[in-house]
């Protein structure tokens, strides 16, 4: 016999798909892409109906994000496809994203594990160009010699 664990006989288990115009506007956000007002224009309620809902029906909310992970995986999908094609700006753009780890993204993320913090290195770092900028100065009375 195999060591199977509870969960490998368990399927997970989902919320209840909303119904009426909550499930209609869950469709509908998939169909425009997560747009918000576009979708809410379309079912016919407002966005703060839309809010309200998300607010107070966990399973609406559950929803929502699951047609929101949709998205970026369609997303992902076109960016992939249009990388294979050769669009350079969204292989760079891929990059920046996915590959940040690697040194591609726009900005630099600083982990320490030690006392000393940015702020500490920085103060340090003006110190020491302080006392650069003193001791390049010619000192009063020192040898200064005219042309």
């Amino acid at each position: 016999m195999t060591n199977m664990t509870k969960y490998d006989t368990q399927q997970e288990i989902l919320p209840k798909k909303p119904r009426g115009k909550k499930k209609l506007m869950i469709q509908t956000l998939n169909d425009q892409l997560g747009i918000v007002s576009i979708a809410c224009k379309q079912v016919g309620i407002s966005r703060e109906t839309h809010y309200r809902w998300l607010r107070e029906d966990s399973n609406y909310k559950y929803w929502v994000e699951e047609a929101n992970y949709n998205l970026k995986d369609f997303g992902e999908n076109c960016l992939l496809k249009s990388m294979r094609e050769g669009h350079d700006g969204n292989i760079w753009n891929f990059n920046k994203t996915i590959n940040r780890d690697r040194g591609y993204g726009e900005k630099l993320d600083i982990e320490h594990t030690g006392s000393q913090t940015i702020f500490n290195i920085v103060e340090k770092s003006v110190e020491e160009i302080k006392r650069a900028k003193l001791d390049s100065k010619p000192k009063a009375g020192g040898n200064t010699q005219s042309p």
